[in-house]
């Protein structure tokens, strides 16, 4: 796998975080909380909206399945987001992309929140949630398309691995935390009957707010120095210069292959999140039969994990490269992924489904730590929001049709978790041969 030369030859800027550094940082944090909050909020209550808007008496796992291919309608849309978004941030600026694709998706989501169920309206209910879910996913996939960049293009090399576990984990992390507190807080007050009935909705109308807070703290941050500079040199070559489009330029034969190459890294990278986060509520509550609270104590306190693992992981990868972190944590999902689920099968003590449970979340954590600032090395300037949204969110997407799959072809809930441990097994064997023809990439991004 080869890589865009990216280096400018500038004198390289102070590893000293600034305030403009941190204000960037934090914007690009808080924008992937609402992108994954957004994104994530319906895998966990998939039971409730299966139920509003799929109900089945025959079998429970049709109306989960159908709520699950709903989540996924928004990751098939993604790309498109990633296209139209990406491509608005390498030509007018991250900061306008991100302000618009943010407040975008929070209206979508909140939305949701207020649709009537089939009881109410009959088939449109779900007709106009899948037409929500598309809207969302658009937007979802535009913040994809600015967070990252503008935080890793502003910050000194020194601290763009760390950024990327923070982004990518914390914010992620941070937001399966705040569906669950606000999960827990829910049936506390209203109790389970209540918040089965029509309280889970709350948690889609509450990511307007994430919306809301984030769009106030883009005001006080600056726009990436890697594009303002990046547009001075293109009106030093004359007005008349017309700006290439990033969306040709992508599939151009210089970087369709790359393209395609990062896709298939990125589907593989990020299939463990899937395979444990985003499949772990339904088999903690359907599969093992856990209540709504212990279930949401259990992944507040594996996400915590998660997200400190990616920190460290994403930081560790500045240090020895992307490479190195990629191919070690690859193994461990290899090994603990489907080791950890066959000893959950067993129907062992809550307290070791909670280390069984945090111990995949972590490796899941590490082995995306590094895979934001690896996209972002990869393409130059001009095209990179739209290179690294396009590959984000394609292959995101195909990841996060997984739970979809997984509980498509089980026979029954008790046969989720071995075709879980076989997914598991094909797509880290598949990630690391991909690891073996992939080059280092540390560096390669031109100093801001």
């Amino acid at each position: 796998m080869t890589r865009g030369d990216t280096t400018t030859g500038r004198e390289p800027r102070s590893d000293r975080l600034t305030g403009r550094d941190r204000r960037s940082l934090g914007a690009a944090v808080l924008g992937w909380t609402v992108d994954m909050y957004d994104l994530l909020v319906i895998l966990h209550v998939a039971s409730y909206v299966a139920v509003a808007f799929f109900p089945s008496e025959g079998s429970p796992l049709l109306g989960l399945t159908a709520t699950y291919a709903a989540f996924a309608v928004s990751l098939v849309v993604r790309p498109l987001g990633a296209l139209v978004f990406g491509s608005l941030a390498d030509r007018t600026g991250r900061r306008r992309a991100m302000a618009i694709s943010v407040l975008g998706a929070g209206l979508a989501t909140a939305a949701m929140g207020f649709l009537p169920g089939v009881a109410s309206i009959g088939i449109a209910a779900p007709v106009l949630l899948l037409v929500l879910r598309v809207a969302q996913g658009l937007f979802v996939g535009g913040i994809t398309a600015s967070t990252h960049t503008l935080a890793t293009e502003t910050l000194p090399e020194r601290w763009r691995g760390m950024a990327a576990g923070l982004i990518k984990g914390g914010g992620a992390s941070l937001a399966v935390v705040l569906i669950n507190l606000i999960m827990i807080g829910l049936v506390a007050v209203q109790g389970q009957e209540t918040f089965a009935a029509w309280g889970w909705r709350i948690l889609f109308v509450v990511a307007l707010l994430g919306s809301a807070a984030n769009l106030l703290v883009l005001i006080k941050v600056e726009e990436s120095p890697a594009f303002v500079e990046r547009r001075a040199q293109l009106a030093a070559q004359g007005p008349g210069t017309p700006a290439p489009s990033p969306v040709t330029a992508l599939f151009s034969a210089r970087w369709r292959m790359l393209t395609l190459a990062t896709v298939a890294i990125v589907f593989t990278a990020s299939a463990p999140y899937y395979l444990t986060t985003g499949i772990l509520p339904t088999v903690y509550k359907q599969a093992l039969g856990l209540e709504q609270s212990a279930a949401s104590a259990f992944l507040i306190i594996n996400v915590v994990l998660s997200a400190t693992i990616a920190v460290l992981c994403g930081h560790l990868s500045q240090r020895i490269g992307r490479r190195p972190v990629f191919v070690t944590s690859g193994v461990a999902c290899l090994v603990l992924i489907p080791g950890l689920y066959l000893v959950m099968a067993s129907g062992p003590a809550d307290w070791l489904l909670l280390v069984c449970g945090a111990l995949m979340v972590m490796a899941s954590g590490a082995i995306s730590a590094p895979l934001i600032i690896f996209i972002n090395e990869l393409f130059p300037t001009e095209i990179r929001s739209t290179a690294t949204a396009f590959s984000w969110n394609v292959g995101y997407g195909l990841s996060g049709m997984l739970p979809t799959f997984v509980t498509a072809v089980s026979s029954g809930v008790e046969a989720i978790i071995p075709v879980l441990i076989g997914t598991s097994l094909v797509l880290a064997i598949g990630f690391l041969a991909l690891m073996a023809k992939t080059r280092e990439t540390r560096g390669a991004l031109e100093t801001a």
